[in-house]
């Protein structure tokens, strides 16, 4: 499958086109970028609000980014929940091997080795 690559056309003053890849933005890029135009539709208010740019919009934009930083919160407690999770599962794991090898060793010198496959013990010399 081709790869579609996503491009912006420029014409300069003369005329001539040049063409840009989209720069993907991050969340923290779109947010500086959103409250940077918050605060140039504030200040061009009276030019923009004849073609529908208007407080309303700032407002909107506002409200969007306080909503971005609410869910960006709940991720963040989540990822803590994450690790929180991952180190105690690391310490069962632990718990878990140890006490397997411990069986395991009783199990080798108590039972022929024919009779180890039926615990999970496969002999390798």
């Amino acid at each position: 499958m081709e790869e579609k690559k996503i491009s912006t056309s420029i014409t300069e003053d003369d005329n001539t086109e040049i063409k840009r890849r989209r720069i993907s933005n991050s969340y923290a890029q779109w947010i500086k970028r959103s409250n940077n135009m918050i605060s140039g539709i504030n200040e061009h208010q009276q030019a923009l609000s004849a073609n529908g740019v208007n407080d309303l919009s700032a407002q909107a934009i506002e409200t969007l980014i306080g909503e971005c930083k609410t869910i960006e919160n709940g991720q963040e407690i989540l990822k803590g929940k994450l690790k929180e999770q991952t180190q105690a599962l690391e310490r069962k794991v632990s718990e878990l091997k140890d006490l397997f090898s411990k069986n395991r060793l009783i199990i080798k010198a108590t039972l022929p080795r024919e009779r180890w496959v039926d615990f999970g013990i496969w002999a390798k010399r």
